[in-house]
């Protein structure tokens, strides 16, 4: 579609009303988005985005489904009031700020990693490990959580048939589950374990604190996301967060993984890292504010207006490796504040130091990121003069990584 048309959706119960268009681009190498504008109804502003992400979905469904492309949510940007009122009168907003700039990268790769990679390689995996160790990796980088149970779900499955073992297990009464017995036969019905108790069975296997109440939570979970259901439409029947299933599921099935590989190779020497969560989690800030919001001809808000720009500022330039702490006294850091305040060379630098501090058995412990540590290392190493070398010449041999 060219950038000066609007594509108008409306729902044939006036649920909605949705205006579709490009966001125009001069630079090609930035993603080309399209803005959605969509009109409803809500009891309130402030939950209003609940009500506005479940129309969204069900826009993004249709595109996707009569168009066979692919579509989804970038952000919301702001929920405005739409009640009828003068052209020039001053309307509530919630402006959402825009992601942080960018994502520091995780600095925790070392030399180990590489070793611990090269060890596991001498095993030969088998294909259905290779299946399962691809599904866990996808289920680790979706940014869905319904995604990433169901993708840690299928690389369960694919182990637990690989393990299924050949002996056939008693059929089961559905009631109080003994082994049932056949009068004619003289016998018990005998079966290879279905997938549920081939699954319960690795499970155990894997990690002595798994219980038939976390096996039974994780299958009804299962169930539910394959017959359709989100975790956010069953999560009352979930632990409190909801999304705390994906990392049990996630460690339990880590656990799983582990075990195909040989014991005798995790005799200490390899490094191994286990996620504090599994869950994607989005920082974002909301802005309540009152302002004009122009209309167009039609009377429809101007899709071209942005309203006040809300922003997440990192805390300083991206870094890529470990940041540092520092020791200094309660005097040195007094010395600290009034340096930051002060317009001299890297004042930023100093006013991020001053704000990341914790003070702990009478010394002040502050966090430097790897840029501006940098920084610091190179003036000094040049015999570099000025106040605030000096100052970090005091404390500098203090510093410790991570």
């Amino acid at each position: 579609m060219s950038d000066a048309q609007v594509l108008s959706i409306c729902d044939p119960r006036d649920a909605f009303k949705a205006l579709i268009r490009n966001i125009p681009r001069s630079e090609f190498t930035t993603p080309f988005l399209l803005s959605v504008h969509i009109y409803f109804d809500a009891e309130a502003l402030d939950n209003a985005a609940e009500v506005a992400e479940d129309h969204l979905a069900t826009c993004l469904n249709m595109l996707a489904f009569t168009t066979g492309s692919s579509f989804r949510k970038h952000r919301i940007r702001q929920i405005v009031d739409a009640e009828t009122s003068s052209k020039d009168a001053m309307r509530d907003i919630r402006m959402w700020g825009d992601r942080i700039e960018y994502d520091d990268p995780q600095p925790f790769l070392v030399s180990e990693h590489a070793h611990t990679i090269e060890r596991l390689l001498e095993f030969d995996i088998p294909p259905a490990i290779r299946r399962a160790l691809r599904w866990y990796r996808l289920g680790i980088d979706a940014s869905a959580p319904d995604d990433q149970f169901t993708y840690f779900w299928f690389a369960l499955e694919i182990v637990a048939e690989f393990q299924k073992p050949t002996a056939k297990v008693n059929d089961k009464c559905p009631h109080c589950q003994s082994a049932l017995y056949c009068e004619q036969c003289e016998t018990h019905p005998q079966h290879r374990p279905y997938a549920k108790q081939a699954i319960r069975a690795v499970l155990m296997d894997a990690d002595e604190g798994c219980d038939d109440a976390t096996v039974a939570l994780l299958d009804k979970t299962r169930n539910s996301l394959m017959h359709g259901a989100t975790l956010k439409e069953i999560e009352s029947s979930l632990p409190d967060p909801h999304e705390s299933v994906i990392d049990t599921l996630g460690r339990l099935l880590l656990k799983v993984l582990v075990r195909q590989f040989p014991k005798e190779m995790f005799d200490g020497s390899l490094v191994m890292g286990l996620p504090s969560t599994y869950v994607h989690y989005m920082m974002a800030t909301v802005a309540h504010i009152r302002t004009v919001v122009p209309v167009d001809a039609d009377g429809h808000f101007d899709l071209n207006f942005t309203g006040i720009v809300a922003a997440i500022k990192p805390l300083g330039p991206p870094q890529s490796a470990l940041p540092s702490v520092v020791k200094m006294t309660i005097e040195q850091f007094a010395h600290l504040k009034k340096l930051s305040y002060q317009t001299v060379d890297q004042q930023e630098m100093l006013e991020r130091i001053r704000n990341k501090i914790r003070e702990q058995d009478g010394f002040i412990y502050a966090l430097v990121i790897s840029p501006d540590m940098a920084v610091i290392n190179s003036a000094i190493q040049k015999g570099e003069t000025g106040e605030w070398q000096d100052f970090f010449r005091q404390f500098i041999d203090t510093a410790q990584v991570g």
